[in-house]
């Protein structure tokens, strides 16, 4: 039990703590114990009372007591030792962080590897192919092919539009031409062609003599009317000379033209080296009409007229493009300068690419001669014809897993490639040694 001189010291001890800002924290820590009362609880509030009183005086003469600004402590030994955990436990979370990322990136790693090694959809039918080339004589399949006659009495509307034909060689048939809407005549030398099991429509056409405005019309009027979203165009610079390819769509970026009113606006470009296809995106409007259609233009210069493609990764994207279909039921239109050469070598790749990827073997003389009987003249040269033999080759090589049957595979495609580039030496078509994109 506490006595009276010791409650007094006690008191005075409170009162001292209760009026000094600097020990709030020890102040409040001791209060609960100076709540409770001692004995002489009335001598105690009495001097109390005589303390707070002094206090009052004091600062009467010295003014308004100021709040002290606390002095700042020396850490403790125990906060930093949590500052030392802290600190710890934030490279654990870092080191963490940069394992997870390492472990994602590694995932990401492993599923490149993973769909590397995946079997491609068409190896086994690239493996029938493959053991068919032992036997495959090119060049008396396309005699075989070249001996599709032209049946003159289908050609009458193309005779009498000779005026606008780029070559009076390349014809096309009446019954499944293109036909040009509201335009002074109907006429331009392209033909519809549909491939069994093969869903794209594409249109093959002969580029339009560039030097007459109706001719030009007429080639993007179909484009507007059909609301093709891909144009292919297949044609070396040199052989649009004086006009050139500029008097059929502007090559730059915000340049347009006007062909009878109908309004080229080429809104985008993206050029590529020689190996690939420079991308134009153009703005169609005929006059009269508020709704533009909007097609991308691939110009394709890396193949000359009657051989093969100097490179066969361009020419696998386009065949791929088309054979996706991506747009939907709109056509798909393939131009060149004759209308029947390079742009049917690139639609009969494209059949291949998609027969490959369903799984099925490709038959490269069914395919070209389907072509023909639609459009004559369709792959207009041996070396074109060669060339669609040595793409197919170059796809398999590239997407072919690796294994004991594909290492006999590829023996065999070398075997065929060799006798074929022998068989013509000044051929620019290459060995398939691309890798595929």
């Amino acid at each position: 039990m506490m006595t009276e001189g010791s409650s007094t010291i006690y008191s005075h001890i409170i009162d001292f703590l209760w009026t000094d800002d600097k020990n709030i924290e020890i102040k409040m820590a001791i209060k609960p114990h100076a709540a409770k009362k001692s004995p002489n609880t009335k001598t105690n509030n009495n001097k109390r009372r005589e303390a707070e009183s002094r206090t009052e005086e004091k600062t009467a003469i010295h003014g308004p007591k100021l709040k002290a600004n606390p002095l700042k402590k020396a850490p403790s030994k125990s906060s930093v030792s949590a500052d030392k955990k802290g600190s710890t436990t934030d490279l654990a979370v870092k080191k963490s962080k940069s394992n997870v990322n390492t472990a994602y990136e590694k995932t990401i790693t492993e599923d490149k590897e993973k769909k590397k090694k995946e079997k491609w959809s068409g190896e086994e039918a690239a493996g029938k192919f493959a053991r068919t080339l032992d036997t495959v004589n090119m060049k008396e399949e396309y005699e075989e092919i070249q001996k599709t006659t032209v049946q003159a009495e289908r050609c009458k509307i193309w005779q009498a539009h000779s005026s606008r034909n780029r070559n009076p060689n390349y014809k096309c048939y009446d019954d499944n031409r293109v036909i040009v809407q509201l335009c002074k005549s109907d006429y331009i030398n392209g033909s519809k062609i549909n491939v069994p099991n093969f869903a794209p429509l594409v249109y093959l056409l002969q580029l339009p003599k560039v030097e007459i405005p109706e001719a030009v019309e007429e080639f993007w009027r179909v484009v507007f009317q059909e609301q093709c979203q891909s144009v292919h165009i297949i044609a070396r610079p040199e052989e649009l000379q004086n006009p050139g390819i500029e008097q059929l769509f502007a090559q730059k970026s915000g340049a347009y033209l006007y062909a009878n009113q109908f309004f080229i606006n080429t809104r985008k470009v993206e050029k590529k080296d020689n190996s690939k296809a420079d991308q134009f995106v153009v703005e169609l409007l005929p006059e009269g009409c508020s709704n533009s259609v909007m097609c991308s233009v691939y110009l394709h210069t890396y193949w000359k007229q009657f051989a093969g493609p100097d490179r066969f990764a361009a020419q696998y994207r386009a065949a791929q493009q088309i054979a996706k279909n991506e747009n939907g039921n709109s056509p798909i239109i393939i131009a060149s300068v004759n209308g029947a050469g390079r742009n049917a070598a690139l639609l009969s790749f494209a059949v291949v690419v998609d027969q490959l990827s369903k799984g099925k073997e490709p038959k490269i003389s069914e395919i070209v001669r389907t072509v023909r009987e639609q459009r004559p003249q369709s792959v207009d040269s041996f070396p074109q014809y060669v060339s669609l033999y040595l793409a197919t080759n170059w796809l398999i090589k590239t997407k072919a897993s690796s294994g004991s049957n594909t290492d006999e595979m590829i023996s065999r495609i070398k075997k065929f490639n060799e006798k074929a580039t022998h068989d013509m030496p000044s051929s620019t078509m290459k060995q398939p040694t691309e890798e595929c994109v």
